[in-house]
Order: structure tokens, then sequence, then C-alpha cells
């Protein structure tokens, strides 16, 4: 019985499968900067603050959105914040004022037609107009946090 050896084109993809299957337990190998990876952690765990739907985590607590204002430095971030809570109340006005148009365009249609129809077309607006105002308050108050957190991990420069 005759073994055929693996020649030498058949042997390079061989000991680069073999290469490939060593790296990635090579770079599971323990870091040397173990004090300062968990300082970084314990920091990440208790400083940073993270939303979950309109509540704010920090450090393994709830902070409503009334209570970031104190989160955030002068600066960038303060403005952002600022100005994420001003399109905030936009918002929250534009869509009281679209539920009072829409149930009073409700209201109206038994007497008055176009009346009702002129009401309900401008309660629609002011609800995407609040749609509007709140994607925007989302995202500057969003911005403003990941400011806040990266200057909290690496310092500002």
């Amino acid at each position: 019985m005759r073994y055929n050896l693996p020649t030498q084109g058949g042997l390079v993809p061989l000991v680069l499968l073999l290469v490939g299957w060593s790296m990635p337990a090579a770079a599971q190998l323990p870091i040397r900067n173990e004090p300062l990876r968990d300082s970084l952690v314990r920091v990440y765990d208790t400083r940073t603050i993270y939303g979950y739907g309109d509540k704010y985590i920090l450090g393994g607590r709830q902070l409503p959105f009334r209570q970031l204002k104190t989160q955030f430095s002068l600066g960038v971030t303060n403005d952002l914040y600022r100005q994420g809570r001003q399109d905030r109340v936009v918002s929250r006005l534009l869509g009281i004022t679209s539920v009072a148009a829409l149930v009073g365009g409700a209201v109206l249609s038994k007497n008055e037609r176009a009346g009702s129809i002129a009401l309900q077309v401008v309660g629609i607006g002011l609800n995407f107009g609040s749609l509007r105002f709140s994607k925007k308050s989302t995202e500057l108050v969003d911005r403003a946090l990941w400011l806040r957190n990266k200057d909290v991990l690496f310092g500002s420069r």
C-alpha cells in the first residue's frame, strides 16, 4: 500500500488552514493590561449614561429625562441637551394640539363638514410636525450623551 504525500501545491493550503485555526486561539490569550481594562470597565459601568426608551440609566439607577441636565458640563454637550429638551417640549405641545384638533374635527363633523375636514387636516399636519421634533430631540440628546460618555471614558481632548 503506497500513500501519496502532499506535494508542495497541496501543502500550502493545509498550512494556511492550520495557521488560520491557531490565530483565533492566540488572540484569546490574556491581556497584559488587565488593571487598565478593569478600571475602564468600572468607569463604563458606573459613570456612563445610556438610554432605555425614554428613561436613562447611570450606574445601574434610572434617571428621568429632566435629571439629565445635571450630567452635562458647559459646552457642546450642554448645548445639544438644551436644544434637544426644547425640541421635546415643542413636540409635546404639537402632539397635544394635534389631538385637540382631531377631537374638534370629530365633534364638528356632525354640524360643519368643511370645518371638520379642515381641523382634521390641521391635526394630521401637527402630528407630523410633532414626530419631526420628537425625532430631532432624540437625535440631539443621543449625540450629547455619546459625547459625554466619550469624555468620561477617554477624557476631553
